[in-house]
C-alpha cells in the first residue's frame, strides 16, 4: 500500500472511531509452563497480521495494511493505537530496529514493485535526522526484517534473492571497513528450498519461522539455531562462521499443528510473542515471559512395578508464581521449561497411586543450544485394588483397641491414599475370634473398626470412603477355618484386614 492511501486509511479509521482497539486485559494462560505462555485476548485486529516487533518497549503489529502500537508489560498489551510515531517518519514504513550501538532507526517499507528496501534514519547532527536507503555492497534484491547482533557487527535479514536455495532465505551482512559488506547465504543448516523468514535475534540465538522443514509440528514452525558456533579443544577455542549451527524446533507451544509464523523478543529480553495462524485464517497472539534460553526438562512417571502411567499431572511449584501443571502423554512421558539456577518443587500425581514430592532445581551451562535438557524419572507407589491387606500390629496386646504407634503411623499411610484417591473406598474388617464368649469378640471387633475409622476421619477421610464389606468377611473366614493350631488362631486374631476399590 503507498504510503498516502495508507495515510488516507488511518483518517477514515479515526473519523469511524474504531480506535484504540481494546484497553489493557489481564490475559489468559495457553499451557501450564513455568515458561509463562499466555494469549493476549485483547489484542484484536484486522487480519492477516503481516509483522510483529517490540521497539522502544512497545508492541508493534502490522495488520490490514496498517501499523499499530500497544505498550506492553509482563505479558499484557494495551490499547491498539495506529503508530503514528513510525507512519510519521514514513507513511510506507512496515518494519523498524534500532541499531544496538548507534541507536539509530532502520526500518523497512515496500517500494510499490513487491521489493522491501531499506532505510536508516540517523541523527545527522544534534536534533536534525536524515534518512537514507541502505544497499549493502550493491545489494539489490528484497531487504526483510533485519536485526542485529549484540555488538552490531552482523545484521540478518530474509531476502528472495534467487542465489539462496529457494523461496526466501535468510541473508546476513557483516559491518567492515565502515560499510555493510556483501550479504552472504546462511547456509543449508538454516535455509531450505521453502521460505525462511522473520528472524529474531535473543543473546546468541536466532529465531526464524520456516516452512521448508519436516520435523516441524505445522506447516510453519519457529526455529532457532546458534549465531556463532564455539569449539574448545585445551586451551583453544575456535569460532566458527554464522550459520554454521543446526537449527531445532523451539517445541511446543511455540510450534503447535497451526501455523507459527512470527516471533519478537521485548526490549529488554524479559519475554516476547508470536502469532498462530489456524488453519482457517484465525490468527491469535501469544505473549511469553522468562528466559527462552531455559531447561527442558524430561522424564518418564511409572509405577512400582515399573509399567509407565499415562494422564500423570506433574505440577510445578515456585515462590514466585502459580502453580502450574502438565500431564504425561500415552507412554508416561512429559516435559516441562524451567527457568535455570531456580528452586522448584515437583509433585508427580497420578489417579489410584500415591503422589510424590521432589525438590529440583535445573542447571543449564554454557550450551550451544537454546533448550538444556534435564531430566528426572519418577516413581509412584499404589494398593492393588481388590486386594486384601493384612496388619497386625494396629493395636497394643492380642484383645486390646487402642491403637499403637506403629499402627498410627500405618494408617497415616491409608488416610494420606485415601484422601488423594477420593474416588476409592476402603473396606475395614477386625475378625477377633480367639474367645469363647462371642459377645466380647463382636464388641472388640466393632471397637477396633471405629477406632481406625475414627483416625481416619480425624486425618480427613470422609465417612463414605468406609464401608462394611460382608464377601470381605466371608473370604477371610473361610482363611481362618482352614487354620487347628491354637497360636495361629491367636495370630490372626490381632489382623485387621483392609482392602480398597472403586
Amino acid at each position: 500500500m503507498s504510503g498516502m492511501k495508507k495515510m488516507a486509511l488511518l483518517l477514515l479509521l479515526l473519523l469511524m472511531g474504531m480506535l484504540p482497539v481494546s484497553a489493557q486485559q489481564p490475559v489468559s494462560e495457553l499451557v501450564n509452563n513455568s515458561l509463562r505462555f499466555r494469549v493476549a485476548s485483547g489484542v484484536k485486529l484486522p487480519q492477516p497480521i503481516t509483522t510483529l516487533f517490540c521497539l522502544d518497549n512497545k508492541l508493534h503489529v502490522g495488520a490490514g495494511d496498517m501499523l499499530f502500537v500497544a505498550a506492553y508489560s509482563d505479558g499484557y498489551a494495551g490499547s491498539l493505537e495506529i503508530d503514528t510515531t513510525l507512519l510519521a517518519i514514513d507513511p510506507a514504513l512496515d518494519y523498524a530496529v534500532r541499531h544496538p550501538l548507534n541507536g539509530s532507526l532502520f526500518f523497512t517499507k515496500d517500494d510499490g514493485k513487491g521489493h522491501s528496501v531499506l532505510f536508516e534514519r540517523y541523527e545527522k547532527r544534534p536534533g536534525k535526522y536524515e534518512v537514507r536507503r541502505i544497499k549493502p555492497s550493491r545489494f539489490s534484491f528484497s531487504i526483510e526484517r533485519p536485526v542485529f547482533s549484540a555488538d552490531g557487527k552482523a545484521m540478518v535479514f530474509a531476502s528472495d534473492c534467487p542465489l539462496g536455495f529457494g523461496g526466501k532465505d535468510l541473508w546476513y551482512s557483516e559491518w567492515r571497513n565502515d560499510e555493510w559488506q556483501y550479504p552472504q547465504n546462511m547456509g543449508r543448516r538454516i535455509n531450505t528450498v521453502g521460505d525462511e523468514t522473520m528472524p529474531a535475534i535473543y543473546g546468541e540465538f536466532l529465531i526464524f519461522s520456516s516452512n521448508g522443514r519436516s520435523d516441524g509440528r505445522g506447516a510453519n514452525d519457529l526455529y532457532a539455531a546458534r549465531l556463532v558456533a564455539t569449539e574448545q579443544t585445551g586451551d583453544t577455542v575456535m569460532m566458527y562462521p554464522i550459520g554454521q549451527c543446526d537449527a531445532y524446533s523451539l517445541e511446543a507451544p511455540f510450534c503447535s499443528g497451526s501455523d507459527d509464523i512470527l516471533f519478537a523478543v521485548n526490549s529488554d529480553r524479559s519475554g516476547g510473542w508470536w502469532v498462530m495462524r489456524e488453519g482457517d485464517g484465525q490468527e491469535t497472539v501469544y505473549s511469553f515471559s522468562d528466559r527462552l534460553d531455559c531447561v527442558m526438562l524430561s522424564g518418564m512417571v511409572s509405577g512400582v512395578n515399573g509399567h509407565t502411567v499415562a494422564n500423570a499431572t506433574v505440577t510445578v511449584r515456585h515462590a514466585d508464581v502459580a502453580d502450574r501443571s502438565v500431564r504425561t502423554d500415552s507412554a508416561g512421558r512429559y516435559t516441562l521449561f524451567l527457568q535455570p539456577d531456580e528452586p522448584y518443587e515437583l509433585v508427580f500425581s497420578a489417579s489410584e497411586h500415591f503422589a510424590t514430592t521432589q525438590q529440583f532445581t535445573p542447571i543449564r551451562l554454557n550450551e550451544e543450544s537454546l533448550y538444556n535438557r534435564n531430566y528426572l524419572d519418577a516413581s509412584l507407589f499404589s494398593f492393588t485394588l481388590d486386594s486384601v491387606y493384612a496388619y497386625n500390629d494396629f493395636f497394643f496386646g492380642t484383645a486390646g483397641c487402642e491403637l499403637s504407634p506403629a499402627g498410627r503411623a500405618r494408617l497415616d499411610v491409608l488416610a494420606r491414599y485415601l484422601t488423594e484417591n477420593g474416588h476409592l473406598k476402603i473396606n475395614i474388617l477386625s475378625d477377633y475370634r480367639f474367645s469363647s464368649d462371642s459377645a466380647f469378640c463382636q464388641l472388640l471387633n466393632d471397637a477396633r473398626i471405629h477406632a481406625v475409622q475414627a483416625y481416619l476421619t480425624g486425618k480427613g477421610v470422609p465417612s463414605d470412603q468406609m464401608e462394611p464389606s460382608p464377601d470381605l468377611l466371608a473370604l477371610i473366614r473361610e482363611l481362618h477355618d482352614e487354620l487347628t493350631d491354637e497360636a495361629d488362631l491367636e495370630r490372626i486374631s490381632r489382623f485387621i484386614y483392609v482392602r480398597f476399590l472403586r
